[in-house]
Formats: structure tokens, sequence, C-alpha cells
């Protein structure tokens, strides 16, 4: 790596490869993550010049660090929230709480962001400007960023710009990725009961079998993008849950179904709410069973300011090398609440590499195998310092 701050990360470096361990170790849920803010706040309470404030939304962890004259004002963010998976990665330091792990990588996302703290807090010259660190809660469950912007957290601290990373399993270590533009989706929340007629098993024909229709709907509903979508156009329909019966003898009354529906464009979110509510109903209603939709708006779609991005690009490209910044990646149907910063601000989110170089494959997020890779610590880190240098000087 090319970089002022090299030294410096390397110096810190040990100590927060130790902590991401720690964090790992003792995942929380999203909006539960005391423990985690807790040690989150002491942590930075050691660093000179960096002002913790008060909590906007409860398990958040906000702090400046006030550079020379006035300035321009960059937000950095991480997510702290872990997911309820078992894990399964047999690591030395692994998840204490049973059903609960870190497996996205926002260990790795606080821990660097905390290490780019440490070494922007210990530096000779102050920046000129202000580095905003927001170590934000219930990105998974919850839209922490969501409730966080609408606190005002942007306002109150008059940011200019926002920027975060995120893990990326397929990218190898020592490199980024980002694209312009639209980058990730965003997607609805939906909620489906199909409301039958229960009877014995060994009688369906007295019944009106939910289940059955369930199956039917599900099938159905593939329709939608598969035949009514430009094949351009990313979109997507997944029934992820079902619920039905207690008995394998007993046709129930009702089945209950959730899923999510996902898109890039907004008119294409519109029309995906209205055709499914009505493939849905009229699916049911064909069977002889009453359907009940609820589709919810959950996060935006992720849009990297073109200018961001190629500051991304640029510094990347100056501090990596250049064959180890990539642009030409596609658009993810993942989502990501990072996405409301992007509404009220300038913003944009780049992909770390953490794919070991000996690898060709490596476990994918939300898997219970997955763990981030310290290796690519020192990677996140000088980019959050570069890029913070960078802006804030005007390049």
């Amino acid at each position: 790596m090319n970089s002022v701050f090299e030294p410096l990360v390397r110096e810190v470096l040990p100590a927060i490869v130790a902590f991401r361990r720690e964090l790992h170790a003792r995942p929380e849920l999203s909006f539960q993550e005391h423990e985690t803010s807790r040690r989150v706040r002491e942590e930075l309470a050691r660093l000179p010049g960096i002002r913790v404030l008060d909590p906007f939304i409860g398990t958040d962890v906000v702090a400046v660090l006030d550079g020379a004259g006035g300035g321009r004002c960059l937000v950095l963010r991480a997510d702290m929230d872990a997911l309820p998976i078992t894990e399964q990665t047999g690591a030395v330091y692994a998840s204490g709480t049973p059903g609960v792990m870190h497996a996205c990588g926002h260990d790795g996302h606080t821990a660097m962001l905390l290490g780019a703290a440490t070494v922007l807090a210990g530096m000779d010259r102050p920046l000129p400007g202000r580095v905003v660190l927001v170590f934000q809660p219930a990105e998974e469950d919850g839209g922490g960023g969501g409730q966080l912007c609408a606190r005002g957290v942007l306002e109150s601290l008059k940011a200019d710009a926002a920027l975060a990373l995120h893990a990326w399993p397929n990218l190898p270590v020592g490199t980024i990725g980002i694209r312009a533009g639209e980058a990730m989706a965003a997607n609805f929340e939906l909620g489906i009961r199909i409301r039958g007629r229960g009877s014995h098993g060994a009688y369906p024909h007295r019944g009106i079998d939910p289940v059955v229709v369930a199956a039917q709907v599900i099938s159905a509903l593939q329709t939608i993008v598969s035949r009514n979508i430009d094949p351009q156009d990313p979109a997507v329909v997944t029934v992820g849950c079902i619920r039905a019966g207690q008995a394998s003898n007993v046709i129930p009354d009702t089945c209950e179904m959730t899923g999510t529906i996902r898109f890039v464009r907004s008119e294409t979110g519109g029309y995906l709410r209205q055709a499914v509510d009505r493939v849905v109903r009229h699916t049911a209603s064909a069977l002889g069973a009453e359907a009940e939709v609820t589709i919810r708006d959950s996060y935006p779609p992720m849009y990297n300011a073109p200018e961001l991005a190629d500051l991304v690009v640029q510094t990347g490209r100056a501090v990596l090398g250049k064959d180890a910044v990539f642009t030409d990646l596609a658009i993810s149907m993942g989502v990501e609440d990072f996405a409301f910063y992007a509404q009220r601000v300038p913003a944009a989110m780049f992909r770390l590499g953490i794919r070991p170089a000996d690898r060709e494959t490596y476990p994918s997020l939300h898997q219970s195998d997955f763990d981030f890779n310290d290796q690519a610590l020192p990677t996140g880190i000088v980019m959050f310092c570069e890029l913070a240098r960078r802006f804030l000087e005007g390049r």
C-alpha cells in the first residue's frame, strides 16, 4: 500500500484484530447492540480529540473528530449488528451467543472504523475539516440508518457527504470495487395470508386446502418477473417463509407466507406492488380461497454519487494500485440501509475484498460458515483514512 497512514495502521493493527475477534465472539442482534456500543464508546474515549455524542436512537455511537478550521464534514459509517444464525466456523473466537453470529462482516466494519478513528486521532497535523464516525445499529433488521437519518444525525452535524464500505467475499484481499450510480436494490417486505377451510387430511374435498393454494400462489408469483419485467431491469420476488398447520393429517384453515420484493427502478417497484397483490388475490380466489396481502416499504435503492464513486476509484488506485480497483461490478440485489444516507447527502459505498489470495471461493454473506477475513482490515482502515483526507482537502 502507498499511504502516509500505513505505518500507523501497522502499529494499531494487532489491537484492531483483537477487537474484531472480541466483537465476533459477542454478537448482538439489531437494536440489542448494548455491549458492542459500550465497548466502542470505551475505546473512543481513549482517543485524543474525539467527542462522543449522546445516542440518537439508543445503541448508536456517533463521534466527532474536529479538524483545523471550518472546512467540510465527512461521515464515515460502519454497522454493528449480527444475524440470527448458528455459527459453524469452528473459530476459536466463534460466537458465544447461541443462535446469533456475525455472518455479514459487521464486526469487521466496526473494527475498521475504530481503527481509522485511532489513526486519524493520532495524526501530527489535524485534517482540514470534520470527520463524523457513525457506528450504526440495526442494519440487518430495523433500518437503523433510516432512523438515524430521521433523527437528523446528518443535518445536526452539517454533513457534506457520507462514505461506507462492505465486506465482499467475491473480491480478493487487497482490492476494492465500486459501481457509480445505481448500485444496490430497494425492497418491499411481503406478507400473505391464505384463508381456506380446514378439514380432515383424508377428506380434502370437504375443505379448501390453503397449503395447496399457497403452492399455486408461489408458482404464479414467479411469472411476474419472468414474463412481465424487462430482462435487463433487475427484479426479484422471493417467498422465504411458509407457516401452516400443526398435524400431518389435518388440513389447516390458513397458511401464512412472508417474502421479499426487490427492484432498482422505482417504476418497477410500483408495478411489482400492484402485480403481486393482484396475482395473489386472484390465484387464491380461483381456487376458492381468500388472500390478504401486505406490502410494506423497507429500504430504498443504494445510489453511489458519481463524484464520490470517482473519489473512491482514484484513491484506491493511488493507494492499492490500478489493478486493485474494480469498477465493472453488477448491480447487487442485496439491500443496504446506508441508502437512507444517500437520500440526504451525496454518498457512496464501496466493496472491500476479503477472499484470501490462495482461494477461488469464500463463504458468502449470511452463511453459517462465514467469517470476516482479518487480512482485509489494513485495506479498509487505510481506505477510510485516505478518503477522509482527500475529501477534506478537496481533492
